[in-house]
């Protein structure tokens, strides 16, 4: 690849050029030397004068940049959340669109609008005669980013088409819909609670086209929809009235009436109609599976490929975590404890582990609490060890996960500031346990974030994980010009922000940190072997029918997971699809970037190379590591 680019750019010479460089070597040249390096220059000056073709990058800038933005037009919520608020329809001198008024349209004909866009931005690259491979730098990598987006994008809604099964589509959409104004401060606290009322007076179309949309669905997307839809009315009804302006009081109350109404009549209708409905299978099948999964990996990695890496590097995880339970075994309860099956004593071990440390409280406040002393203790040690640049500034807050995204994020999730506008907040989201669950139940949770996994936690969404991870993306994309910034912001790959949580986790273990402490390394291989696990969970489930009696067994009897934990993981396996695995194969090609920039430079440090490819913002792993090591190709 890279030889190809070279010679392109070596016929790309201007004729005066040309001339300059010939001069001399033809004066000492022999007339038969001289004749077949004339005939040369005349084919060359030829291909010169004929080949009126707009440059590769001209191609694809003028392609890219429309495509980019008006992507952003035709998904208002997601521009808000990222920072774009208004688009100028067709350029400079069109109509002004305020999204952050609007709901996204899932109409056939809006469906039809964002297809029609991505094939016609690709029908302009071919009449340029344009390819990954005709660029260099960051339009490469940009090049692959979008490549990858529409991929993903034509498959979603022209063959698994979730808006005509997934009832949990629309209830997520208008709860980020209403939040993000809430939470982002990007206008004044009036102009953004308009917004908001601007959406509600939307949701009783939107939740008709909805009805319209949806053939059938299974019956845990139905269920899952019943719950978010319900917190969506809680948010309307107590949320969003208990901070609103009053001067918008009478606005509100209207808008939210007739939403309220429409949101209460979907809850029925999920109830009695859609949930009879219910021949859908959730499982994707081997080919779309496959198609999906290459689309979000932005890698030629296949299903098959990843699941045999994860199965044999999970027997050895697994050895790893029973060798310290051993120790641990020994440690507390003597050598002369008989011997027992490894799963007991695992079982034994960890329970020991968990309930001297496990934070005896299902209160939220306290577990924030102990999260941010966590963040702080996790702050001094990065800066200590030198293993990466911490981000100027400290934009981060805990809070509790939105009831309407808790069937995903069943246990905490990241929502940055937006990457258009930086200096707004971040958003740590820890999920409280429900009030209604019984005490095994909760028993079962804390045992599973007890004292050293909620440190594991921490690591990996906040320090040095998503918050660093986004904040430093956000810092680094001041070195781009906005179209690549924006570009990439709304392209992300999801295995480069999943796999560097991982990957950023297991940096800080490796320099040292609680090192001593076989507690906390026990319960470092077991994060382990669930990262694993969920690569192989969702694999198996979604192409080889794993049982969801088989699921558990490898997630509690394999993996030493607790049951509320492992209940979590397959109901969210359920819900999405090749998301889990995002995880393990990012953490892996991490390591193959790391690995490559090493061999690349003469100065390494861990420093300078996580500075750099966080600076670099979330494109496809393999591409970042020819853009940090100076454009010197990766093998896949």
């Amino acid at each position: 690849m890279g030889r190809g680019i070279l010679l392109r750019r070596s016929a790309v010479v201007s004729p005066s050029e040309l001339i300059v460089s010939m001069k001399q070597p033809i004066l000492s040249f022999s007339r038969k030397k001289l004749l077949p390096l004339l005939a040369g220059a005349v084919v060359l000056f030829t291909a010169i004068a004929c080949d009126t073709r707009t440059p590769p990058v001209v191609v694809f800038k003028n392609s890219a940049e429309p495509f980019v933005y008006s992507s952003l037009a035709l998904t208002p919520v997601s521009a808000t959340a990222l920072g774009y608020h208004e688009h100028v329809e067709g350029g400079e001198g069109g109509a002004t669109i305020r999204l952050d008024e609007l709901l996204d349209d899932y109409s056939p004909a809006g469906i039809t609008k964002r297809i029609n866009l991505c094939k016609q931005y690709l029908a302009h690259i071919a009449e340029g005669e344009t390819t990954k491979n005709h660029l260099m730098g960051e339009e490469f990598v940009s090049f692959g980013s979008i490549d990858y987006y529409i991929e993903q994008t034509l498959l979603e809604l022209e063959k698994i088409r979730s808006h005509e099964h997934n009832p949990n589509l629309y209830v997520e959409l208008i709860g980020t819909a209403l939040y993000t104004p809430l939470v982002h401060e990007y206008a004044s606290k009036a102009e953004r609670y308009g917004h908001v009322i601007a959406r509600l007076r939307k949701v009783p179309a939107f939740l008709d086209q909805a009805k319209q949309n949806l053939q059938s669905s299974p019956a845990v997307w139905t269920e899952v929809a019943q719950q978010a839809n319900g917190a969506v009315i809680k948010l309307v009804e107590e949320v969003i009235p208990a901070s609103l302006p009053a001067e918008l009081q009478g606005d509100y109350d209207s808008a939210s009436a007739e939403a309220l109404t429409s949101l209460r009549d979907f809850g029925d209708y999920l109830k009695d109609d859609l949930s009879g409905r219910n021949d859908y299978d959730w499982r994707l099948g081997k080919q779309l599976y496959a198609a999906k999964f290459r689309a979000v990996m932005g890698s030629a990695h296949t299903p098959e490929q990843v699941l045999a890496d994860a199965e044999a590097e999970f027997e050895k995880v697994r050895g790893d975590a029973i060798s310290v339970g051993e120790a641990l075994d020994k440690s507390i309860f003597g050598s002369a404890r008989p011997p027992r099956d490894k799963l007991a004593l695992m079982k034994g071990v960890l329970e020991v582990v968990a309930d001297e440390n496990r934070q005896r409280r299902a209160n939220w406040q306290q577990m924030a609490d102990r999260i941010k002393g966590d963040i702080d203790e996790l702050r001094q040690y990065v800066v200590e060890a030198d293993v990466i640049a911490l981000p100027s500034g400290d934009n981060l807050q805990i809070v509790e996960t939105p009831e309407f995204m808790r069937g995903v994020y069943s246990v905490a999730g990241f929502m940055p500031a937006p990457p258009l506008t930086p200096k707004l907040r971040a958003f740590y989201w820890v999920t409280p346990i429900p009030a209604d669950w019984p005490r095994r139940r909760v028993t079962s949770k804390l045992r599973e974030y007890n004292y050293f996994q909620l440190k594991l936690l921490s690591l990996h969404e906040a320090m040095p994980g998503h918050y660093v991870q986004f904040e430093l993306s956000s810092q680094g994309h001041v070195d781009l010009d906005p179209f690549h910034r924006t570009l990439r912001s709304v392209f992300p790959n999801g295995p480069y922000i999943e796999g560097w949580a991982t990957y950023a986790t297991e940096s800080i273990v490796n320099s040292g940190y609680q090192s001593e402490s076989n507690e906390f390394q026990i319960n470092w291989q077991k994060l382990k072997l669930r990262v694993l696990a969920n690569a192989i969970l969702d694999i198996r489930m979604h192409t080889m029918n794993l049982s969801d009696e088989d699921a558990m067994t490898l997630m509690v009897d394999q993996a030493f997971q607790e049951t509320a934990e492992a209940q979590g993981k397959l109901l969210r396996a359920k819900l999405t699809s090749a998301q889990l695995p995002q995880y393990y194969v990012g953490w892996k090609d991490w390591l193959k970037v790391r690995d490559h920039y090493q061999k690349e430079t003469t100065d390494f440090s861990l420093s300078s190379f996580h500075d750099k490819t966080l600076r670099s913002g979330p494109v496809p792993l393999r591409d970042l590591g020819y853009l940090v090591a100076d454009r010197r190709p990766m093998a896949e």
